[in-house]
């Protein structure tokens, strides 16, 4: 089976349970804690992912790590450790993510400038696309000094380039 079918299947079933408790941020945020800490602690990885380790080390290595959470969130990670599914905790953050942007009707929209913009540009951009998506729009603003003015709009696998360059091309290419 796939790591993103596995991925997708973890997170409909935490997403639910997240969804019944009414905790969907913060198990999103535990989670998110969780799989940060499994990629960048060697330490950490190394544990889990033994298999000379008896699962029971394994869960009270996590409980210390999630000592400080909530019931449900601390057997939803002791859950997927249980099932050995450690490993696929990028994957199953990742469409977890999904179904809740899915779910609050949100979209990551990457905006591509030659310089920095304003807050107030943000915010009119903001605007703009929410009103044309009518969807909650998660904005990432990034710099690129190789465009000339102008920009570029990245909505889910949509590509809209505005840049000076683009226009000019279009121009020449059409006569």
């Amino acid at each position: 089976m796939s790591k993103k079918i596995i991925g997708r299947r973890y997170a409909e079933a935490i997403f639910s349970i997240a969804e019944s408790n009414n905790r969907i941020e913060e198990v999103y945020k535990a989670l998110n804690g969780m799989m940060e800490f499994y990629l960048t602690n060697i330490d950490l990885k190394n544990i889990l992912d033994s298999p000379l380790i008896l699962m029971e080390e394994k869960e009270k290595v996590v409980e210390k790590l999630v000592i400080e959470e909530e019931e449900v969130i601390k057997n939803i990670i002791l859950y997927i450790l249980s099932k050995e599914r450690i490993q696929n905790i990028k994957e199953i953050v990742v469409e977890y993510a999904k179904i809740y942007y899915l779910k609050n009707k949100i979209i990551d929209v990457e905006a591509i400038f030659s310089q920095e913009i304003s807050e107030r540009q943000k915010s009119k951009l903001i605007k703009n696309l929410e009103k044309r998506t009518r969807k909650k729009i998660n904005l990432k603003v990034t710099v690129d000094e190789s465009i000339i003015g102008g920009g570029i709009l990245k909505i889910g696998d949509k590509i809209i380039d505005g840049t000076i360059r683009n226009q000019l091309d279009s121009l020449i290419h059409k006569k």
